[in-house]
């Protein structure tokens, strides 16, 4: 398959919108990820690809530890922001009304759908990416935020009265 026609099939795989994490203040750098997925539980392990041109790729090596954050509809602005899509960088990305810490100093995003707090255990090095395998130290969740995905280039969400009428029918 060429890897034009892969692409426009994978746009319409709707995937969670998270932001990959790493550092402590004043060296905080994230990203806006879709390619992130649980791995193991025994021990809990997740997944992420992060491409090895991007900025974060590098920190995420040095600091050994990773948040991921699992964007809520009402995150769009932060998708963007980390997605390189307004010309704010590095730390001035985190706001400390959106941002707190975990033990391990990694970004924690307040009012996330999850976060969870990582250390990097393995790296898998594929072409112009990079699979980085997270032991998950601690997490939490917000179980009334609402999910934000993508799909096909827009910002969609679950909608749960359209699921249940689906299951009703």
């Amino acid at each position: 398959m060429n890897p034009k026609a892969f692409l426009q099939l994978m746009r319409k795989h709707p995937a969670a919108v998270n932001i990959i994490a790493t550092g402590k203040a004043p060296h905080r750098t994230g990203m806006t990820v879709s390619a992130f997925m649980s791995l193991t539980a025994e021990p809990p392990t997740v997944v992420c690809a992060i491409n090895r041109n991007a900025f974060s790729y590098a920190h995420m090596t040095d600091n050994q530890v990773f948040s991921v954050n699992t964007l809520s509809v009402e995150h769009v602005d932060l998708a963007k922001l980390f997605a390189g899509q307004a010309q704010v960088f590095g730390d001035e990305r985190f706001d400390e009304a959106h941002w707190q810490a975990f033990d391990s100093d990694s970004p924690c995003l307040r009012h996330a759908v999850m976060s969870l707090e990582c250390r990097l255990i393995r790296q898998v090095q594929e072409n112009t990416h990079c699979l980085m395998i997270g032991e998950v130290i601690s997490g939490h969740c917000n179980d009334s935020a609402i999910p934000l995905l993508y799909r096909d280039g827009e910002w969609v969400t679950t909608s749960p009265p359209l699921v249940q009428q689906a299951l009703q029918a």
